[in-house]
């Protein structure tokens, strides 16, 4: 009899988009984010005072409305994950785009390298949503700063940004019922193996097999990043410049390692995960711009001034590698 495996390996469609289609599009990112902090680093700061830790008269606190919002969102997601059960038949199966290249160059080959990078991804989704509470709201803002009014205002953006998140999230993934990559591997008996028979992390015919898009975790971890990002361009927290720009570059580090990390744990196509980490750019960086920050304002995110020159340090993309270049007005 064929291995079902090696037929459905063999029948899979050839991916289109390969690793310089992917870094084509990082390039036209950084190129794009390039332009948006050159736009930045030409405005004034907003805040009445950008070198104190104090809740300008300019930028809106959380109303009341806002206020309902957030115990809406949260309940929201509650209801939304136990009364919204997951399809039980896939609307959608196998990758698009450039899915199936990305899949086979970074899919995890063993168990215990899918189980590694799914306990990574876990352990950093835990982690890097609690940390901005714990550290930038708690720690540093109320304890060091001795600002009660700005803890307070940090919290509950972070509480909206992150509950918008989590309503969307579930609900789209409900709504989409993507199959998840590992299922083209599943066995009769509820696991999954590789073409030459050795079993792998994940197991089949539950409730999670259908919730691949969008990727949650990498949502949920680009949410923080992206409200650290914003926090610290306008509040220097840890004294402005490069101080600032750290924990913003750790959070992002963060949200990529958590994305791949589902990648390789095969849980996720990289489209889920490219969603997720769009979500949360949104719900974390930009709509608390929206409603509170506004554009163009605070400190562009480690900015160096010299005598006439702002500098910033960006990513830069180009053919075979990436690293951190500098941009500035002179």
């Amino acid at each position: 009899m064929k291995n079902p495996i090696v037929s459905l390996a063999g029948n899979r469609p050839k991916a289109r988009y390969g690793p310089r289609y992917v870094t084509r599009v990082l390039r036209y990112f950084a190129r794009a984010l390039t332009i948006a902090c050159l736009l930045s680093v030409a405005n004034t700061a907003s805040a009445t005072d950008p070198d104190k830790v104090e809740w300008s008269r300019d930028w809106p606190r959380i109303r009341v409305l806002e206020g309902l919002n957030i115990v809406a969102l949260t309940f929201g997601s509650y209801a939304v994950s136990e009364h919204w059960k997951p399809v039980k038949v896939a609307n959608f199966r196998g990758g698009w785009l450039f899915d199936e290249a990305v899949r086979d160059g970074l899919r995890g080959r063993t168990s215990d390298v899918q189980n590694t990078f799914l306990d990574v991804g876990d352990y950093l989704y835990k982690g890097a949503v609690l940390a901005p509470y714990i550290i930038d709201s708690y720690i540093v803002a109320l304890g060091i700063h001795q600002s009660a009014d700005v803890a307070i205002e940090m919290t509950l953006i972070n509480l909206q940004a992150l509950g918008t998140t989590g309503v969307v999230t579930i609900a789209v993934e409900r709504a989409s019922g993507r199959a998840r990559p590992y299922t083209d591997q599943c066995q009769p008996d509820g696991t999954t193996r590789d073409s030459a028979g050795r079993t792998l992390a994940n197991g089949c015919y539950g409730d999670q097999d259908n919730q691949s898009f969008y990727s949650g975790h990498a949502a949920a971890v680009a949410t923080m990043a992206g409200l650290t990002c914003v926090h610290h361009q306008h509040l220097p927290l840890y004294g402005g410049g490069f101080a600032d720009l750290a924990p913003c570059l750790v959070m992002m580090t963060a949200a990529t390692a958590t994305g791949v990390s589902r990648i390789v744990g095969d849980r996720h196509w990289s489209t889920d995960v490219l969603m997720g980490w769009g979500v949360g750019a949104l719900s974390g960086y930009v709509l608390p711009s929206l409603l509170h920050y506004g554009f163009g304002g605070g400190h562009p995110l480690g900015e160096l001034k010299t005598v006439g020159a702002r500098v910033i340090p960006l990513p830069q993309v180009y053919t075979g590698g990436a690293g951190l270049g500098l941009t500035g007005v002179f």
